[in-house]
């Protein structure tokens, strides 16, 4: 049906699909020309057009804007680029410099580098005396400055007053000596430099500083306090320099030792160097002082100071100078790194600066079997004193203080409690109040890394062999050097009255409890018996408790023998007060018996005593024999004395003359409760047991007794404890 309907064209179809967009186009045009023909008549047609002419304008103007911005980034990218090529060139330019400049520091390494006027200004330091005199008053310490004249010589000690004597008196401390020639008695010298010292590498900037970290806030960079103890190693040091150069002897190295932070580099040192450069110039030519990694060469002929940026370029130099004829003499400080020492020559002399730390210096003194040691002690009090008043000293005379606000006795105070706590170490005790409490900390820390061990802390109170190498050494230990017997003994003593309570307590807290052995000593009855068999020979290794003890001693002598003292009364005597304990046994190899340790066998039932020290006093050595008893008798048999001898002979090397050459004692220590020995004690035995020299071991051995009542244990509390301490106890 509707193939047979009227048949429309193709453009009448497409007219009538398009008719109605275009009826909508029409419609649209005719609203938008009726609302905004009235708004574009008359009027609001001027308005538009000027709004546009003005739109128009801007953007023209913006435009003309971004042009010139566009012309500024381009000059500045131009600058920029500039810039860039100029600091390259520049760097060029540096580098070029730098690397010359590598070149002539090389240069100069190779041939060292003249320092004007080091020479002559340590040549012609100049001298003062810090001297103790009525003449000077209570604020100033009793002390004085006395100015030597420029380029005189001064007035210093003799070998013997310098010469190291035995334990001082604490009760007459020592305050000077009379020097002839210094109004006083000498207690310090002190010698000046204007341009300062090698250890300070003769810094200008440093001599110039009015004022340093420190106690006092003097500036001491200029300045070497000499004490008795500088002076004698160069007494020594120049008696050996004289046979050396008259007679062509083997010169003989040295090693200066002593406790670190005491000044053996800004004293010791710097008065070797000064008193070379004065002694005989037709013989000593060159002096090559070596610190912190530098050295310097004062050449005496032409009176210049060469510095060396390294060691190893001065080496070569010295080396070049000894092959050449030249004697000079070598001071090295050890506290800083640079050459080996081993590497030193032989034929200078040498003078080595160092710690008691032995493997500091041991392959070398064991190569130069010639070398010497010279020890050196710490400060005494009138020493610190005389640092003190030469600093206030100086500030006044430098209008650096008011001579009002200076308070030496306020001074002296905080002096003291810094010796106390840290011990006689000018490092520290003049050091700036951060320095020196770090310097505590690091005290303490020592003291709470040391292991809980009797031995340890003994070893630490009173060894004299060895310097500790456990990191506790500077910290906890100081260097004593005594003459005793007309031998110097050198012994390793705590630092501080503070670091001793310390080990004390921890002593007494690891094995020697101070209840317990109070307990003991009183004789309460509730304490077992064996408690005294186990601490009663321990009790040999507190001095508080050897102290208490000898005055209680009673001699038990022969028939007709006139009475005397036991060696543990000399109070000085080396080894009265063991350090360690030694245990031994007779299966190992032979060992040598020394004097300080506390002997005790392995086995049980060891013959005759419970174990033995030696002492070294005046007249012969002396072997004690302490024996803890209860019994009223301890009388003993000559097989037993065979047994002890024979033992002994296999665990002591070259016993048989120790023996007989040993002077002998032995201690029946007796509980309170027990009944006291009051004769001799005898030695019996069956009819041929043994042979005399049993016997006649016997008679050799002094005999004492000695009861542990509670007198005993007051006087041990009092010496080792406060009185609260002692309350404690005793209410317990």
């Amino acid at each position: 049906m509707a193939r047979r309907g009227v048949r429309r064209t193709r453009d009448e179809m497409e007219r009538e699909a398009v008719a109605p967009v275009e009826q909508a186009e029409a419609a649209a045009r005719d609203q938008v020309t009726a609302a905004v023909g009235p708004a574009i008549s008359g009027d609001g047609l001027m308005q538009l057009m000027a709004m546009l002419t003005e739109m128009k304008q801007e953007m023209s103007a913006m435009n003309n804007r971004m042009d010139a911005m566009n012309n500024r980034m381009d000059a500045m990218n131009n600058r920029m680029d500039a810039m860039k090529q100029e600091l390259k060139e520049e760097i060029k330019g540096v580098s070029e410099k730098v690397i010359k400049l590598e070149a002539r520091v090389d240069t100069l390494a190779d041939k060292g580098v003249e320092l004007d006027g080091a020479y002559d200004s340590v040549v012609n330091a100049r001298w003062s005396y810090v001297v103790m005199s009525d003449k000077y008053g209570k604020e100033w310490l009793g002390m004085g400055v006395v100015r030597v004249a420029q380029g005189r010589q001064p007035h210093l000690w003799s070998e013997a007053q310098v010469d190291i004597k035995g334990d001082p008196d604490p009760k007459e401390p020592w305050e000077g000596d009379v020097v002839p020639g210094v109004g006083g008695k000498l207690v310090m010298a002190v010698l000046s430099s204007q341009k300062g010292w090698p250890y300070m590498l003769f810094d200008a900037n440093k001599t110039q500083e009015k004022g340093a970290e420190s106690l006092t806030g003097y500036n001491a960079v200029c300045d070497a306090y000499i004490r008795k103890e500088n002076l004698r190693a160069w007494h020594i040091v120049k008696k050996w320099l004289d046979r050396w150069m008259e007679n062509g002897r083997v010169v003989r190295p040295f090693i200066v030792i002593g406790t670190p932070g005491i000044g053996k580099s800004f004293a010791t040192g710097f008065l070797l160097l000064y008193q070379m450069l004065h002694y005989k110039p037709e013989w000593l030519k060159v002096v090559a002082y070596f610190v912190e990694g530098k050295a310097y060469i004062f050449h005496r002929e032409d009176r210049r100071v060469v510095y060396y940026e390294e060691q190893t370029v001065a080496l070569k130099k010295v080396i070049e100078m000894i092959s050449k004829g030249v004697k000079g003499y070598i001071i090295f400080d050890m506290g800083g790194s640079g050459v080996t020492i081993n590497h030193l020559p032989r034929s200078w002399g040498i003078v080595l600066i160092t710690s008691p730390k032995a493997s500091k210096f041991h392959d070398f003194a064991a190569q130069r079997y010639l070398t010497l040691p010279i020890y050196t002690n710490c400060y005494e009090d009138a020493e610190f004193k005389a640092a003190l008043v030469w600093e206030r000293k100086s500030q006044v005379g430098k209008k650096q203080k008011r001579l009002k606000d200076i308070k030496l006795a306020n001074d002296w105070e905080v002096l003291k409690e810094r010796i106390r706590m840290v011990g006689p170490l000018p490092r520290y005790v003049f050091a700036d109040d951060p320095t020196y409490e770090e310097r505590v900390e690091e005290v303490d820390g020592a003291l709470a890394l040391m292991r809980d061990d009797v031995g340890y802390y003994m070893d630490v109170l009173d060894n004299r062999d060895e310097w500790r190498k456990d990191g506790t050494t500077h910290k906890l230990v100081k260097l004593v050097c005594r003459r005793v017997k007309r031998k110097l003994v050198r012994r390793n003593r705590v630092t501080s009255l503070y670091v001793r309570a310390e080990l004390l307590e921890k002593l007494h807290a690891a094995r020697l409890r101070k209840s317990l052995i109070y307990y003991v000593l009183r004789g309460t009855r509730e304490m077992l018996a064996g408690l005294l068999e186990e601490l009663g020979l321990d009790a040999f290794m507190l001095r508080e408790a050897v102290d208490a003890l000898v005055k209680y001693l009673k001699h038990l002598p022969h028939e007709n023998e006139v009475k005397r003292e036991s060696v543990l009364s000399q109070g000085d005597a080396e080894g009265r007060v063991p350090t360690i304990i030694s245990e031994f046994a007779s299966d190992g190899p032979k060992q040598k018996l020394k004097t300080g340790r506390l002997y005790k066998p392995l086995i049980p039932n060891f013959p005759l005593v419970d174990g033995f020290f030696v002492v070294e006093g005046v007249g012969l050595k002396t072997i004690v024999l302490p024996q803890i008893t209860k019994a009223k008798e301890h009388h003993t048999k000559k097989t037993t004395v065979r047994e002890f001898r024979d033992y002994m002979g296999k665990v002591f090397e070259d016993w048989e003359r120790i023996e007989g050459s040993y002077s002998w004692e032995i201690i029946y220590v007796q509980h309170v409760d027990s009944t006291a020995i009051k004769k001799r004690q005898r030695c019996v035995s069956p009819r041929y047991a043994a042979n005399d020299t049993d016997l006649a071991l016997w008679d050799r051995i002094h005999q004492y007794q000695v009861t542990l009542n509670s007198d005993i244990a007051s006087e041990f509390i009092s010496r080792s404890s406060d009185p609260r301490e002692v309350q404690s106890a005793s209410g317990r």
